[in-house]
C-alpha cells in the first residue's frame, strides 16, 4: 500500500462525509477543510498509536490561547490525517495480507530492509506491491476520475516518455545540486552521537517502484483484478458510503434514506466502505475525548486477526 493514494482518497471522502455528522466536533469538521494540508501530511505518517492522543491533548490544553491558535490548529488537522490513516490500515492491512499472500507487516519490513533483504524477499515483496497497485488504481480512477480532481492531475500515474524521463532525472539532480550548495552539514558538536541517531532516524527510503503503479493503472490485467476482488469486494460503487461520498463530491444532496445508512446503520457492503466507516467511526471517539467525554479515544492501525 503507498499510503498515499487510497490514504488521500479516504481523507478526502470523510472530509465531505464528515460535514454532516453532527456528532464529529465542529472544530474538526472546520479544520478537515481548512487545514487540508496538513492533514493530507497526518494521513502518511506511520506510529499514531504513539502521537495521536498526547498530540491533540497538548492543543486541548492550548486552545484558548490566541497566540498558539496556528499551531493548535496545524497539530489538530495533522492528528485528524493521523486518524484517517489508522482507519485505512485497519481496514486494507488484511487485505494486502490476503492479496500478497504473506503477513503484510512482514513484507513492509523486508521492504525497508537491507538491500540483501530486498533481494531475498523480491518476488513476495513484488507481489504484495502489485496488489497495492490495483487498488491504488481504482481509486485514483475512481475517486479522482484518472487524474482530473485535485490534488491530482493525469501526470500523476502517466508513462513518462523518454522527455518525461529526462525531466525526473533533472529534478533528482536539482535535489543533489541543493546539496551541493549546503557546503556541508552543520552537526552539534557536543551532542554528536545523539545527533547522528537523528539524521539517520529521519532518512526517508523509497521502497516502492511507481512504475508498478503506471503499469498497473494503464494496463492492468483484468483477470488479476477480479481475483484480488477489486471491483466488488475493494470498491463497490453500489456501497452506502461510496453513493453517499461520490454525491457529496458532485455538489448533490443525500436522501433522507441513504444519510441513514450512512450515519445510523453504518451499512458498509466493501472494504472501500467499511474504510470511510471506520473513519467516521475513529473521528466520532477523537471527538468525544474533544468534549472531555471519555478519557481516551482508540483507534487501533492493525488487528491481525481480521487477516485470516
Amino acid at each position: 500500500m503507498s499510503d498515499m493514494l487510497t490514504h488521500w482518497a479516504t481523507y478526502d471522502d470523510c472530509c465531505r462525509l464528515a460535514q454532516l455528522d453532527e456528532t464529529i466536533a465542529p472544530d474538526f469538521r472546520r479544520l478537515l477543510v481548512s487545514n487540508a494540508s496538513e492533514a493530507r501530511f497526518g494521513t502518511l505518517t506511520r506510529g499514531g498509536g504513539v502521537w495521536m492522543e498526547p498530540t491533540l491533548r497538548n492543543a486541548m490544553a492550548r486552545w484558548n490561547d490566541p497566540a498558539q491558535t496556528e499551531r493548535n490548529e496545524r497539530n489538530v488537522a495533522f492528528v485528524l490525517g493521523g486518524l484517517i490513516h489508522q482507519s485505512c490500515d485497519r481496514v486494507m492491512k488484511p487485505l494486502l495480507t490476503k492479496a500478497g499472500g504473506d503477513d503484510w507487516s512482514k513484507v513492509i519490513y523486508q521492504m525497508q530492509g537491507s538491500p540483501q533483504e530486498q533481494a531475498a524477499n523480491a518476488e513476495q515483496i513484488a507481489k504484495t506491491q502489485e496488489g497495492s497497485a490495483y487498488f491504488d488504481a481504482e481509486v485514483f480512477r475512481q475517486v479522482y476520475l484518472g487524474g482530473s480532481v485535485e490534488p491530482f492531475n493525469s501526470l500523476f500515474l502517466a508513462e513518462a516518455s523518454p522527455a518525461g524521463e529526462s525531466f525526473e532525472a533533472v529534478i533528482k539532480a536539482m535535489f543533489q545540486r541543493t546539496i551541493l550548495t549546503s557546503h556541508t552539514l552543520k552537526p552539534e558538536m557536543d551532542n554528536m552521537e545523539a545527533w547522528l541517531d537523528n539524521l539517520f532516524d529521519r532518512v526517508q527510503a523509497l521502497p516502492l517502484k511507481i512504475e508498478r503503479w503506471v503499469q498497473v493503472f494503464k494496463h492492468g490485467d483484468p483477470a488479476k483484478a477480479k481475483a484480488l476482488g477489486v471491483d466488488e469486494g475493494f470498491y463497490n460503487p453500489k456501497d452506502p458510503l461510496i453513493q453517499a461520498a461520490r454525491l457529496l463530491q458532485g455538489g448533490n444532496p443525500l436522501e433522507p434514506a441513504l444519510k441513514r445508512q450512512v450515519y445510523e446503520e453504518g451499512a458498509s457492503t466493501c472494504a472501500y466502505g467499511d474504510v470511510l466507516q471506520t473513519g467516521l467511526v475513529y473521528l466520532r471517539s477523537a471527538s468525544a475525548f474533544w468534549r472531555g467525554e471519555v478519557k481516551a479515544f482508540s483507534a487501533p492501525n492493525y488487528i491481525k486477526q481480521h487477516a485470516s
